[in-house]
């Protein structure tokens, strides 16, 4: 490897996807926030999955729609 090269983290999955599919419609600055918010996405699912689940758990219940808000 070169001395001034710098090691890219590698890109998730979701991104390079998207990219493929899309990528012609982005700029430079698009695809950085992409690549980032799947990056947050990725990490954020890791956390999700260190949460032990027993048999018995059930789902949480209790949701309150927003009021006011269009969909």
């Amino acid at each position: 490897m070169p001395p001034n090269s710098k090691k890219e983290p590698e890109i998730p999955a979701m991104a390079t996807a998207a990219l493929a599919r899309f990528g012609d419609r982005f700029d430079e600055a698009q695809r950085e926030v992409l690549i980032k918010t799947a990056r947050q996405l990725e990490e954020a699912a890791e956390d999700l999955r260190k949460w032990e689940l027993a048999n018995g758990d059930e789902p949480d219940s209790a949701f309150s729609a927003l009021q006011g808000q269009d969909s």
